[in-house]
């Protein structure tokens, strides 16, 4: 049996990560009519559910984390010109919502959304999204990284499980909203301050 090609054999043989003719295939205009909706869950004449009643008949809205997410899970990341290459396909295949980097934790990711944005790589109708933990100097580093974007989402996270809460952070419940509460505050009037700006 022939051993397969690894990944790095690969690369060698093209100058891309996507086929040369990914984009001559035919594509669906509305993807979604292809498929049936699922039917409606039953319930009860006298019992309400509204979301669980409903029927999906447009496709939602699309998010791809493959720059961020995915980029974080390979064993070797993507240098800034292949992530340039993948963010000019997924915006050529049409989604209007990506996340492209976690500014704060990387020069390199910082300098990534930087480029898109000063390069005009995005287009008006594409969102930038981002991801940053719920810590000032953090959120203002990755604020900075979206300076000139016209949209943006701001992923903000904080651990909340007990054990992050209780043995790492040592926070109540309500030391631990407030910390939530405080860093979506300077969120707000971070990007209210850079709206106003540009």
């Amino acid at each position: 049996m022939a051993a397969t090609p690894c990944l790095e054999d690969k690369r060698k043989t093209t100058s891309s990560i996507l086929p040369a003719d990914s984009f001559n295939m035919p594509m669906l205009t509305d993807p979604c009519s292809k498929y049936l909706p699922y039917p409606a869950v039953p319930f009860p004449p006298d019992y309400t559910r509204l979301w669980p009643t409903r029927r999906t008949t447009t496709a939602p809205r699309w998010l791809s984390t493959d720059l961020r997410d995915g980029n974080q899970a390979l064993v070797n990341p993507m240098s800034n010109a292949t992530k340039l290459e993948l963010f000019r396909a997924l915006v050529k295949i049409g989604f209007k919502e990506i996340e492209v980097a976690y500014p704060a934790a990387s020069e390199q990711d910082y300098q990534f959304c930087r480029s898109i944005i000063e390069n005009g790589e995005v287009p008006d109708d594409v969102a930038l999204q981002i991801i940053t933990p719920a810590r000032p100097d953090l959120i203002e580093r990755s604020i900075k990284s979206l300076a000139g974007c016209k949209r943006a989402i701001i992923h903000l996270y904080n651990a909340v499980s007990p054990v992050f809460r209780e043995v790492v952070f040592r926070n109540t419940k309500e030391q631990t909203m407030d910390l939530t509460l405080n860093a979506v505050r300077l969120v707000k009037k971070l990007t209210e301050e850079e709206f106003a700006r540009s």
